[in-house]
């Protein structure tokens, strides 16, 4: 689960400490404010969706804003903020400062990934920063588990001091992650804090952050904006998954209730083992576009086992369809998310990578906002025939998404598509 270099590992370990953090403080914030606090489930849910909202374009002006100050001065400067936003729902007991907690909060989640991902492409020399971002993942899965996990001892105190101190504890993580980053950067020799500074000779591998004159908007970017859309249709895995799966099995099939945990689990765990996995193989973008191609077919697949599933009479053999589509989907997912961190890395410009990055990212903050509506009020009732519908949509995203790859890499290298080899047509990876 670990990357082979220094600044990797460290990045790593401290997502494991941020994930770890998150998962206890979602568990268990609302029942705190709403519990223990008294603010009402109708006002929690209602800022939780107006913050949503408001920080749906977070990412690109404050990735406009790292570019300008250096990513990695930046991210510093977000994971202290967020720590010390954080601990301050310790000292929180009306509705208005957790309003304005829970909207500026929102917002530097929102951002942070991708400028994480800025920081990561930056520290981490080449390809090896996509295998970075799946350990990454990985451990982020195995941190927020675990402290879903770790929020049940909270729980089961039944204190307001025990949440007081899991929510300064969650600030405090923060801010020792702030300071692991801080060594990263160091450690590697490059100064991503400051966007002039220029390479050290013998600093190694590492990138420094020089502007370059003339880098247009990511909105400006035809086919980059291409890829994103594309790639954000093909995330509603996302939604079909966390929303669409539980609805579906408990309103149109035999499946037994039951099976829902079993099959986010299964989810998880094939998650956290696939990530690093999938991520050794994708060494050229090439490689990459190709695991997207396959991402679209595979969630092909697992919309036919779901509508087999829906077909089929008898709790256990729908119950087994189900199961298999739910593996098909997470391969799927695991494919496109590590093709997607390989693919826009390369496609954004060294001077406004963290902007692009930003832009890239409100493709798949967009599924969860619109994919909700579109499957489980379009697709769902439209029974068996949603199915190829959707199947069809995927594929087409992934067609268009090898489109767009290939033209945006003949405009970085200055050269005519046709001329670019398709993504398709080179050799299968090796599982060895």
């Amino acid at each position: 689960m670990l990357p082979d270099n220094r600044a990797g590992r460290t990045l790593v370990t401290g997502s494991f400490v941020d994930a770890l953090g998150t998962g206890m403080f979602m568990s268990s914030a609302t029942l705190y404010f709403v519990g223990v606090v008294g603010i009402t489930a109708d006002r929690i849910a209602w800022a939780s969706t107006l913050a949503g909202a408001l920080a749906l374009l977070a990412p690109v002006p404050l990735g406009r804003l790292a570019d300008r100050l250096g990513s990695g001065r930046f991210y510093i400067a977000l994971l202290v903020l967020r720590g010390l936003g954080y601990g301050c729902y310790a000292f929180t007991t009306q509705f208005g400062p957790y309003l304005v907690l829970t909207v500026a909060l929102t917002a530097l989640d929102r951002a942070s990934t991708p400028i994480q991902q800025a920081v990561v492409t930056t520290l981490v020399d080449g390809h090896d920063g996509t295998r970075t971002m799946a350990c990454i993942r990985a451990v982020r899965n195995i941190g927020f588990t675990v402290g879903i996990l770790l929020a049940s001892g909270v729980f089961a105190a039944d204190s307001r001091a025990a949440f007081i101190a899991l929510f300064l504890g969650n600030g405090l993580s923060f801010l020792v992650i702030a300071l692991t980053v801080r060594i990263a950067v160091n450690r590697a020799g490059t100064e991503t804090s400051l966007p002039d500074t220029p390479v050290r000779p013998g600093s190694g591998p590492t990138v420094a952050e020089r502007p370059e004159p003339a880098v247009r908007s990511p909105f400006r970017d035809g086919w980059f904006m291409l890829f994103t859309l594309a790639n954000g249709v093909l995330s509603l895995y996302d939604t079909v998954l966390l929303v669409l799966l539980p609805i579906w099995v408990m309103k149109y099939t035999e499946v037994p209730s039951a099976w829902v945990p079993l099959l986010m689990v299964v989810n998880t765990v094939l998650t956290v083992g696939l990530q690093v996995l999938i991520a050794r193989h994708v060494d050229e973008p090439a490689t990459a576009a190709r695991f997207l191609v396959w991402s679209g077919v595979l969630l092909a697949v697992s919309c036919g086992f779901f509508a087999l599933a829906q077909a089929s009479d008898g709790p256990l053999v729908a119950g087994l369809l189900a199961l298999a589509a739910t593996v098909v989907l997470t391969v799927a997912e695991n494919f496109q998310s590590v093709a997607a961190w390989e693919l826009s890395a390369v496609l954004a410009p060294r001077a406004a990578r963290a902007r692009y990055l930003g832009a890239f990212s409100l493709a798949f903050t967009g599924q969860k906002v619109i994919g909700p509506s579109l499957l489980v009020v379009a697709l769902l009732p439209a029974g068996l025939l949603g199915w190829p519908v959707l199947a069809a949509v995927f594929g087409t995203a992934a067609a268009a998404s090898r489109t767009a790859v290939r033209h945006a890499l003949a405009a970085r290298a200055g050269s005519d598509p046709a001329a670019v080899p398709s993504p398709v047509a080179q050799s299968p990876v090796s599982p060895s």
